[in-house]
Order: structure tokens, then sequence, then C-alpha cells
């Protein structure tokens, strides 16, 4: 895994061993960046369930003021925190190793909420998922974007008023949606 643009571009990331967190690969992460466009400035984003921050420090380098990078997994906080170690730990990333219901609420006027729950939570905890995206929509701006990635063969449960379904775009085995908030 790398930083594909912006401030820190080629530098690489870990990732968490094991199986329990899935890197974003470079090409969806590049697709995702191609959508929302190239620069983040002045933007506030959340990386929900961030594993090893890609998505988040990504964002940073691409100009974003504050990334909350939240990942409850003991298994990830401790590479998620080497990753941002090694850029210096920059203020604009601010690690909350705690679970987005105790995050989400505390954070208001996000610009982007990037979320890539564990897969089995769209079969086996669907309310885990509305809640997720309840919360992202109370800390998301009018007119801001909530990405959520999944994997083919789930959906997303019916969305709570306030969020609309704008898009979804499929990449191998997942895809991601792009619902808007205030919609």
């Amino acid at each position: 895994m790398r930083i594909i643009a912006g401030i820190w571009k080629g530098r690489r990331l870990i990732a968490p061993p094991g199986l329990a967190t899935r890197p974003l690969p470079d090409r969806i992460k590049q697709s995702l960046f191609d959508w929302l466009g190239q620069d983040l400035s002045g933007r506030t984003v959340a990386d929900v369930c961030a594993g090893s921050g890609s998505f988040g420090i990504e964002a940073a380098s691409r100009g974003a003021d504050i990334v909350h990078l939240i990942e409850p997994g003991t298994h990830a906080q401790s590479v998620l925190r080497a990753n941002c170690s090694a850029l210096g730990n920059p203020k604009a990333l601010v690690v909350h190793p705690r679970p987005f219901q105790s995050v989400l609420p505390t954070v208001r006027g996000l610009d982007l909420i990037f979320c890539d729950p564990p897969f089995p939570w769209f079969q086996q905890e669907p309310q885990t998922i509305l809640d997720l995206l309840t919360l992202a929509k109370g800390a998301g701006v009018r007119g801001g974007s909530v990405l959520i990635r999944g994997e083919r063969g789930q959906d997303l449960p019916t969305l709570p008023q306030g969020l609309r379904h704008e898009e979804r775009r499929l990449y191998g085995r997942s895809w991601v949606s792009r619902l808007s908030v205030g919609g």
C-alpha cells in the first residue's frame, strides 16, 4: 500500500497482519479519489473502521484539514499509529482508538465520511450498519458525502431519513455506495 497523491505521494503504508482487516487496495482508493476529486483542501473527513488509515491518510495528503481515523480494533491500532508516526504525526490526523458509536456523536461538520465496516456486519449485524449510517448522517454537513464499502451479495439496510443514495460503483468483489447527507 502506498499514498497515491499529495504531499506524502509515494510513501508506503503498512497493513495490520491477519485477515481481520481488509486493506483498501490502491486501485480502489485511486478510483474513489477520481470520483471525489483530487483536492480535498479545506475538508473535514472521517475514516471509520480505518484499519491502516489508508483512506484517511490519503485524504490528508490531498489537503483535508482534519481527518478523524476511527479504529476500535486493537489488532490495527498499533499499525495505524505507526503509519501516522512515519509521517511525523501530523496534526491533521486524529486517531480515535474507540468504536464509531462513541466517536461519531462527538464530531460534527464532516464533509466526507468513508466507512469500511467488516463485511460480516451486513449479514450478521445489520443494526450496526444502520447505526453507522445514522451516526454518520448526524456528523455530516448538509450536502456532504458518506461512502460505504460492502461486498457483492450484500446490501444496505433501508437508509435513515436524511440520507439519499447517489451512486454505487463495483470493484471486483466489493462495491462502494455514495450517499448524500440532507437528501
